[in-house]
């Protein structure tokens, strides 16, 4: 299960926040959640990204890496929102909008 985050920042950007948040909070990012590297959105990440009306530059995804972890979902999604400001991130569970 993954979740997919786009944003408009630029690859290199994006990758020095996410490097930092997920140094600030090891306890989840090194073992319960693995962050990929941030990638150019492709016209298919453009265009998923555009569907729900954010014009993203960048994506990366989290995967849970321990499935007893999945409760701490929440607590991810406001970690990342935090980091990056919410009007600046686009995070989706599969590639569908969060409920």
């Amino acid at each position: 299960m993954d979740l997919f985050c786009y944003s408009s920042k630029s690859p290199s950007e994006l990758q020095k926040i996410i490097d930092l948040t997920a140094n600030q909070h090891q306890e989840i990012f090194s073992r319960k959640y693995l962050i990929s590297k941030v990638r150019d959105t492709g016209p298919t990440q453009r265009k998923t990204a555009l569907d729900y009306g954010f014009d993203a530059s960048s994506f990366f995804l989290i995967s849970y890496n321990d499935k007893s972890a999945t409760g701490l979902s929440p607590l991810v999604v406001k970690l990342i929102k935090e980091a990056l400001s919410a009007d600046d991130v686009l995070i989706l569970f599969e590639n569908e909008e969060l409920r």
